[in-house]
């Protein structure tokens, strides 16, 4: 998948010193927007990264393994 094609991850804004969790161009925080740039998979705890955003990541994650649990599915870490 290229970079213009994934709709999530990690990216520095501009106006910031941190790096966000952007999803469809939107910051999890909710503070920033995204306009172009790559984003990237992985690295959820580096001390880089916005807290606020890390922490929406992670009940994002945690709500996504709840639902296929309750699906049924197979659940992998």
């Amino acid at each position: 998948m290229s970079s213009f094609e994934q709709k999530e991850g990690w990216a520095y804004s501009r106006l910031s010193e941190k790096t966000h969790y952007f999803v469809n161009g939107q910051s999890l925080c909710g503070k920033f927007h995204l306009f172009g740039g790559k984003l990237k998979q992985g690295n959820d705890d580096n001390n880089d990264n916005c807290t606020a955003c890390k922490k929406v990541l992670q009940k994002r994650k945690a709500k996504g393994l709840v639902q296929k649990f309750e699906e049924g599915k197979k659940i992998e870490f």
